[in-house]
């Protein structure tokens, strides 16, 4: 009887060679004890950076409705970059008529940064003698490096920057030095960050909004703490409480 099965016999390897394997197609082992990637790795080392926690800095972000993806991205980048506390005030947030948010720096923001750098050695403000209504048409910033033979000079100018918002009705030249302030900051340092710009807004919105918002709410930009504050100013005065502590204290920190 025969049989029908056929028996493959390998040949043995030559002296000197070996046989190899290919790995390339193998399943990865898993690695024990890896930690898994964080969801959001940027809101962490934000929080990191100025020591707090990050249940704090998720929910001063949430208190910004609609606030874009990349609104947000950018603002935690500054807040990283330049170790800007939102609880301390030193960044905040805008609002278009449009409704986009973009990051602002307040005042105290720029004057933590101006301190922070080792080459600064002193600042100076200059106005015109030339009036508008008793106010200055002018203003400037002088910022002294050590590193530098010349100062940094930047001059800004009242026409171009005032608004009808309260606080520059109440205390331009304030305003006006801290824009100047803010400008020569910029190019002394070379510190980048976002400029407010404003953006055209669709303005059939914009009168069917002023019907039913307060004037200060129809202002080209706004921080959600003037919104805030001028909302509790509008309610005091409808109680006849004319108390306007709100609005003063978003001109102190130059928003």
């Amino acid at each position: 009887m025969t049989s029908n099965s056929s028996h493959i016999i390998a040949s043995p390897l030559p002296k000197g060679k070996t046989f190899k394997t290919n790995t390339a197609n193998r399943m990865p082992k898993a690695v024990v004890g890896t930690k898994p990637v964080r969801k959001d790795q940027v809101l962490n080392t934000a929080a990191k950076a100025i020591g707090i926690q990050v249940n704090e800095l998720e929910t001063w972000l949430a208190s910004y409705p609609n606030l874009s993806v990349a609104a947000r991205a950018i603002t935690l980048q500054l807040i990283t970059l330049h170790r800007l506390d939102p609880k301390a005030d030193e960044i905040d947030l805008v609002q278009y008529e449009a409704g986009q948010w973009q990051a602002l720096i307040t005042v105290n923001g720029w004057a933590k940064l101006i301190n922070a750098q080792p080459a600064f050695c002193g600042i100076e403000f200059a106005e015109s003698k030339e009036q508008d209504g008793a106010i200055p048409r002018w203003m400037s910033c002088t910022i002294y490096r050590t590193d530098r033979v010349k100062p940094i000079t930047v001059k800004e100018y009242l026409v171009e920057l005032k608004t009808e918002h309260p606080c520059w009705q109440m205390m331009p030249r304030r305003m006006l030095r801290h824009r100047a302030m803010q400008q020569c900051a910029r190019l002394a340092f070379g510190i980048t960050v976002p400029e407010c710009k404003k953006l055209p807004a669709n303005k059939a919105l914009k009168d069917e909004t002023a019907k039913h918002v307060p004037p200060l709410a129809t202002e080209h930009l706004l921080s959600h703490s003037a919104l805030l504050k001028n909302h509790l100013l509008i309610k005091n005065q409808a109680n006849g409480n004319q108390n306007t502590g709100g609005v003063n204290s978003t001109c102190m920190n130059g928003k």
